[in-house]
């Protein structure tokens, strides 16, 4: 269902840049140093990719429509997967103000580090509960209608992201995925 692929495709793009997230915090473990500047643009997909568009479209398009067929948002995989959202957005509210006090010497690289290291673990499990739970159960009862009115409320989104934002987000996502 196009639902769900364009979501997992997304989970694909959200994985490269983790990869390379992940690569540089691995260097500042083994005494390597963090680019503040990289920081700022992990960040700063995490925003616009992450939340806006790719969050954008689970909370107002897919989980409405699953909630419609009858899965659970209290008590059930989608009231987690919204939590987890929440949690997602704290962090990198935290890790963007941790850089500031880094960069301005009233932080330590460290505080940095974990806050990442604690967002890189965060968007990989609800990746994977996601990708093989709440999709496969998503597909279980969406119908073709659903998948279609899911898909133009897509587009929705993206669009109110503004023209080229989805494009733009996806090459600062192949460069944040480039090994340093």
């Amino acid at each position: 269902m196009r639902s769900t692929e364009e979501l997992v495709r997304d989970h694909e793009v959200i994985l490269g840049v983790l990869d390379g997230l992940e690569a540089r915090l691995r260097a500042v473990q083994s005494g390597g140093t963090l680019d503040p500047g990289y920081v700022r643009e992990a960040v700063a997909f995490s925003q616009g990719f992450v939340d806006r568009c790719h969050h954008g479209k689970e909370e107002h398009c897919l989980f409405p429509c699953l909630e419609r067929r009858g899965v659970p948002r209290e008590g059930g995989p989608i009231g987690v997967m919204l939590a987890e959202h929440e949690m997602g957005r704290q962090l990198v509210r935290r890790i963007a103000e941790a850089v500031d006090r880094y960069e301005t010497g009233r932080g330590d690289l460290g505080e940095v580090v974990d806050l990442a290291w604690q967002y890189v673990e965060l968007l990989r499990a609800h990746i994977a509960k996601e990708n093989e739970v709440l999709f496969p159960m998503g597909e279980a009862v969406l119908h073709a209608s659903d998948d279609a009115d899911v898909g133009r409320c897509y587009d929705g989104v993206e669009h109110q992201q503004g023209a080229g934002e989805h494009q733009r987000l996806t090459q600062l996502a192949a460069r944040l995925s480039r090994p340093s």
